[in-house]
């Protein structure tokens, strides 16, 4: 479950005592950031083995590197996430793949609370649309939809963690988001007149 740190005034306090060798700042900053990390590592790789040990690694990354951060006017959760992506590159570059996943295979991003078994199977199959129509996107525009969807970061946190300017993130998102739509809308016509 994700920690609750009310406000940048409380994360930058944090920061600063973590700075200062603080555990129990590590601790909270961990417990905050740890599922918006996770889930995006983990849409990324399509693997929760793989995602948990990155996650990991990107936590002690920051433990290992929290006295050269500096704010420079971005969210702490943008250092973070900038960390988490190199370490996705890294990844698939050690794996001789390319950075993108096969999609079909990538675990649903859903609720583990969900219990209604047929709600969670249309759930698991309609994100495996979602998977599969993302192949057809470039990857600036994968990976500024899966920050701001599967991570839940703003636009300014995506711009940041991207090394982008907010209206270039924008524009990434909307052109994949219409792709994305044109992509699952012709995919369920072709079920549809199959279907028929």
């Amino acid at each position: 479950m994700q920690a609750q740190i009310q406000g940048q005034d409380n994360v930058a306090t944090l920061v600063r005592q973590a700075q200062d060798g603080g555990a129990a700042a590590f601790s909270a900053l961990y417990e905050h950031y740890y599922d918006s990390i996770f889930r995006y590592v983990s849409f990324r790789t399509g693997s929760t083995a793989d995602a948990e040990d990155i996650t990991a690694e990107v936590f002690v990354r920051m433990i290992e590197s929290i006295h050269r951060f500096k704010w420079k006017g971005y969210p702490f959760s943008s250092w973070l996430f900038r960390i988490a992506h190199n370490l996705v590159v890294d990844f698939y570059r050690k794996k001789g793949r390319r950075q993108t996943i096969s999609l079909e295979k990538a675990p649903p991003i859903v609720e583990t609370a969900m219990f209604d078994p047929d709600a969670r199977i249309d759930m698991e199959l309609t994100m495996g649309d979602v998977r599969k129509a993302m192949e057809s996107l470039t990857d600036l525009q994968r990976e500024a939809i899966t920050l701001r969807f599967a991570a839940g970061l703003s636009v300014a946190e995506t711009a940041k963690a991207m090394g982008k300017k907010d209206n270039a993130v924008k524009a990434l998102q909307h052109a994949g988001l219409k792709k994305l739509r044109r992509t699952l809308c012709s995919e369920t016509n072709g079920r549809a007149a199959v279907a028929v």
